[in-house]
């Protein structure tokens, strides 16, 4: 089981406002996916992540699975948790390339060194 990893040098913080924003507009069924709802600050540089990467960075605590969080936001966003596995596991694998997250399959598995990207 995959059990993903912040970056615990990436200081961030949820924006309230635009969350509560996003999720009214997604109830809505209005355009929300290009709101940034999530503020990430990582080697000086500013990224925002939308309400769906929120959801799922939220999530991240090395003891959820891709599973668990898959399973967790399904519903949310009122997925097949399947394919939502599938969309976690791409966006997870994305976020691993920039260094923001490890993904461990073991558990106690202890992280590679963090660099710079």
């Amino acid at each position: 089981m995959v059990r993903p990893r912040r970056n615990p040098e990436i200081v961030w913080r949820l924006e309230q406002g635009m969350r509560e924003i996003a999720w009214e507009k997604a109830h809505k069924e209005e355009e929300y996916e290009d709101m940034g709802v999530l503020t990430l600050v990582v080697g000086g540089a500013i990224h925002q992540l939308n309400l769906v990467g929120a959801e799922i960075w939220t999530r991240i605590n090395s003891i959820n699975t891709v599973e668990k969080i898959a399973a967790e936001i399904a519903p949310l966003f009122h997925a097949d948790p399947g394919e939502m596995q599938a969309d976690v596991m791409e966006f997870l694998k994305d976020i691993e390339e920039k260094g923001w997250v490890t993904l461990s399959s073991r558990s106690g598995h202890a992280a590679p060194g963090w660099s710079a990207r």
